[in-house]
């Protein structure tokens, strides 16, 4: 059998004065806050609830203004298709115009 080293206070206090041993324990450190960083960030951008306010102004004859709050909740999905068609005019001051268009899917994520 190999025989035992004895115990040396002095020998383990001094270990705690090694350099490279704090920086592997930073590394760790570093990298568990990194992850828990972009887990953070995925779970408020795709899965935490949120209230969406919207606004409505409604103006009635007699100078009658009435504002209504409408809180929605939103629902949030990984992600989100959105077929569209645009289409615009232009006229330029030196005599150009025109006209013009898309068409396409935005892709929302």
């Amino acid at each position: 059998m190999a025989e035992e080293e004895k115990f040396s206070l002095v020998k383990f206090v001094s270990s705690f004065g090694q350099f490279l041993p704090w920086i592997k324990t930073a590394r760790y450190v570093l990298g568990f806050l990194g992850i828990a960083f972009i887990g953070l960030t995925i779970y408020r951008a795709y899965f935490m609830p949120t209230n969406k306010t919207v606004n409505n102004i409604v103006a009635q004859p007699g100078s009658q203004v009435t504002l209504v709050d409408d809180k929605k909740k939103e629902n949030k999905k990984f992600f989100a298709l959105h077929p569209f068609i645009e289409g615009y005019g232009f006229a330029e001051s030196d005599g150009r115009n025109g006209f013009g268009g898309k068409a396409g899917i935005r892709i929302e994520f």
